[in-house]
């Protein structure tokens, strides 16, 4: 149960940063920012009123001064009912206060408008994925890989409701097709998602893939596996 704890900990964490790091959009995050308008994701207001509370918005969250951010975000809604960046962003900063219920309510007010909108499902995923409801994490991620099953992330962010479950084969299922899409694309995240990989295996009771991936994991620069682990799969 202690090792159960640790890496399930450690899991959430490691999903809340890669989620919150690739959803957070702010000014300053321009490559966020390019794949949304670039991918057709989002259009943006045409209202200049709203486009700059909601970039003052984020300048306050950048500063970590998320109840400024919530009354910006307010603002430009006010001018741009419809506009859906300001709802995933003001969800983003409900959640990093702590309230999950208005976090929830404006996630599902920008899929309401966008229903194919990959980032409120995805942090709506998290939201729930904190509050230890894992099959309503799950299923948002499944609209990810639903709505485009080369997206690596509605997988990678599956992985950690699975293991919290108990549910390792549907985690292994889930982290390898991660590792497959994160290797086709060269991706940053790749020895995570092998390390993840890995330990689903391991808990799977697999000893032998687990060994392999999380070995894997470690070559790409993956330095986080707790020595306890590596002891006992014999890992240098």
């Amino acid at each position: 149960m202690k090792n159960l704890f640790l890496f399930t900990s450690l899991i959430i964490f490691m999903s809340l940063f890669f989620t919150i790091s690739s959803f957070s959009q702010t000014k300053k995050e321009k490559k966020v920012e390019t794949i949304g308008i670039k991918s057709g994701m989002y259009k943006g207001s045409e209202s200049k009123e709203a486009t700059q509370y909601f970039d003052q918005a984020s300048e306050k969250s950048i500063a970590k001064d998320y109840k400024g951010a919530i009354k910006l975000y307010e603002k430009a809604l006010k001018e741009d009912p419809n506009f859906i960046e300001a709802y995933d962003n003001i969800g983003l900063s409900y959640r990093k206060l702590g309230d999950f219920k208005n976090a929830i309510s404006n996630y599902k007010k920008s899929i309401e408008l966008y229903p194919e909108g990959r980032m409120a499902h995805m942090n709506l995923g998290i939201v729930y994925n904190i509050q230890k409801e894992y099959d309503k994490a799950i299923a948002e991620y499944e609209i990810i890989q639903k709505n485009d099953p080369e997206d690596p992330e509605g997988y990678y962010g599956a992985i950690s409701p699975y293991l919290m479950k108990g549910d390792f084969k549907s985690a292994i299922k889930t982290a390898t097709k991660t590792v497959e899409l994160y290797e086709a694309t060269n991706s940053e995240y790749l020895s995570q998602a092998q390390y993840l990989l890995g330990i689903s295996y391991y808990y799977d009771k697999d000893k032998v893939n687990a060994k392999t991936y999380i070995e894997q994991a470690k070559k790409n620069g993956f330095n986080n596996v707790p020595q306890d682990i590596l002891k006992e799969l014999e890992i240098e």
